[in-house]
């Protein structure tokens, strides 16, 4: 009985200690069709960015949670693919703001 009190109160704690915060998100994809999808996944939080153009686009996602560094992802997104950006936090989060920005690849190797 003295078991299964310590692992309903133990559940009870982990259920409570779940982490849940606002995502704000902006998305600059100068006129692509490029879709960024924000999700909570344990403590970490991920972009799914989907390609929905028929050529390859570069993105940067940029994490920001308030005194911490600026963490950002470089991803290629391949045309009709996605892809995952994963950003999991140092200190406790009380509002996060994501910031992707994405441009044709093309764009890129005309560049470099």
């Amino acid at each position: 009985m003295r078991v299964r009190v310590t692992c309903l109160l133990a559940a009870i704690f982990f259920s409570a200690a779940a982490v849940a915060y606002p995502i704000d998100m902006e998305v600059k994809s100068q006129g692509l069709d490029v879709e960024a999808l924000p999700q909570l996944l344990g403590e970490a939080t991920v972009v799914r960015l989907v390609n929905h153009q028929a050529f390859a686009v570069r993105c940067d996602v940029h994490f920001r949670n308030g005194p911490e560094i600026v963490r950002v992802r470089k991803v290629r997104v391949e045309p009709a693919a996605d892809h995952i950006a994963r950003f999991m936090p140092s200190r406790q989060v009380i509002r996060l703001k994501v910031v992707v920005e994405c441009w044709p690849a093309e764009k890129e190797a005309e560049a470099g």
